[in-house]
Order: C-alpha cells, then structure tokens, then sequence
C-alpha cells in the first residue's frame, strides 16, 4: 500500500477550485493519453484516479481529512474496492443518481482527447488555410518608398482548381466509412472494453474523396507557389510593427478560405 499526493499529481494547490482541478486533468490527460504520440499509459491511469477523487467533493473530503491507501488491491479506508467488492464502476467514478461530475467529466474528458462527436466534415468546412508569419527588416532610406516581398506560401492548384480530383474523375463516397467521416476504434483497457470513435483516415473525416486524386496536388487542392507582395512604407513608420494582409496565408485544402499574412516590420 503506497500514499498518493492527488494535488501533487495534477500539478494544483490543495485549495484549488473544481474548475482548476478540471483544467489540470484535461491538460495532463491530453499530453500522457496513451494514444497519443506523447502518451504515457502509468502517468495517464494515475492522473484519472487523482482526478476522480479530486473532482468528487465527498472524496475529496475523505481525502484532505483522512487519507486514501491506495495499492494494486483497490481503495482503502472507506474507499471503494475497485477490485470486485463493495462498489461497481459508476459508484467508483461518481455515482449516477442525478449528480454532475464523475462519468460524465470521464466521458467529456475522452470526447475532448479523441477530437469529440462532432461531425469531422463540418470540421473540414469551418477550417480554412494557416495564418502565414514574416518579417521583414528595412533601413531608414527605406521609409516612404514600396518595397516588394517574396515568399512561399500554398496556392489553389490550377490543374484541378482546387478540388483534388484527377480530370475526368468526380468526387465519390468513402468506402471505409460509408460517408460518415468515423471509424469505431475497440480496445481492451483495466477497466473493459472501451469504444471510441476516431477520424477516417482513408478520406480524413471528409466522408468523401476523390475517385482518383489529381497528381499535381496529390488531393490537397493546393500547392506550394511564390508569392510577391507589393507594401507601402509609410514615412513614420514606428519600429516593430505589425501589418495583417486578409488572405495573404495559405490558401485551404480543398478550395476552403485563404489564411491571413502578418507582416513584422523592423527599422535596422
């Protein structure tokens, strides 16, 4: 049997809020969930079972006042025995009698860390290209005058306009999938079998694709282009400082809309 500092674990004061405790296990639980290319499975369990003391204020009561011995067996001292005696799987994660909290922060928590129900094709549709970043550092001659700016960014592909698809071909229904952008994904894990929900990767979460995709682009749409931008420098211009192009980014995948260009300019 082994003493657990939950406070310790989720990186809290033991004065925090519900709301910080919530914050601080979502975090950890997206860096160490062990589907993830930084997961760490240990710290992932041991950061869940700190977060559902902590989230549960009579637990975290029993806590603060007396102490939970943890070990391979299950919750000591009053806790529940997760092991298969006195206590089922909802009573562990909070009870299911009309109370917040508990399942439901565990499956809001997966939603979060698997990209959530949300339908991946409206994802696709509210996306747009990448904001794009450049400075630019002139000398004081250089004030009043236009200087011209060259620099690679993505662009709509002219050889399929855009939409990814080979000439002569059309866009077409995911086989994978069957149009719903989502495979179930099933495991085993300590606690049963889990099913989650993940993005196709055959059309990546579009539930549709191209029959054949276009060869310039590879089915992007898009493609890396040089750009020139003529910017009027202004007389007074102060050092360090921002101007934002509309559309002057990437442009999206697909057609979608154009990100924006920032601009920094430095006085040598």
């Amino acid at each position: 049997m082994q003493n657990k500092d939950y406070y310790n674990i989720l990186g809290v004061q033991r004065n925090a809020s519900e709301d910080e405790i919530k914050k601080a296990f979502r975090k950890l639980a997206h860096e160490h969930h062990p589907d993830k290319k930084t997961g760490n499975e240990a710290k992932f369990k041991e950061i869940n079972e700190a977060y559902q003391i902590l989230s549960d204020p009579k637990k975290r009561s029993n806590y603060d006042n007396f102490g939970f011995g943890y070990s391979d067996g299950g919750f000591q001292q009053g806790g529940y025995d997760f092991g298969g005696q006195g206590g089922n799987f909802w009573d562990f994660f909070g009870g299911s009698q009309g109370r917040t909290g508990g399942a439901e922060d565990l499956f809001e928590m997966f939603s979060d860390v698997f990209g959530g129900f949300r339908q991946p094709q409206q994802e696709e549709e509210d996306s747009k290209g990448e904001n794009l970043y450049l400075e630019l550092t002139i000398s004081k001659k250089d004030l009043g005058t236009t200087k011209t700016v060259e620099y690679d960014s993505f662009g709509t592909c002219d050889e399929c306009a855009g939409q990814g698809v080979a000439k002569g071909y059309k866009i077409i229904t995911c086989n994978t999938c069957h149009g719903t952008g989502q495979i179930r994904y099933t495991s085993r894990t300590a606690m049963g079998m889990f099913t989650r929900i993940g993005v196709c990767g055959t059309c990546r979460g579009k539930g549709r694709m191209p029959e054949k995709e276009c060869s310039k682009c590879k089915g992007a749409g898009r493609v890396k282009a040089k750009k020139k931008l003529e910017i009027r420098i202004p007389e007074n211009l102060e050092n360090n400082y921002n101007i934002v192009i509309p559309k002057g980014g990437n442009t999206g995948k697909a057609g979608k809309m154009s990100g924006d260009l920032v601009l920094n300019i430095r006085i040598k």
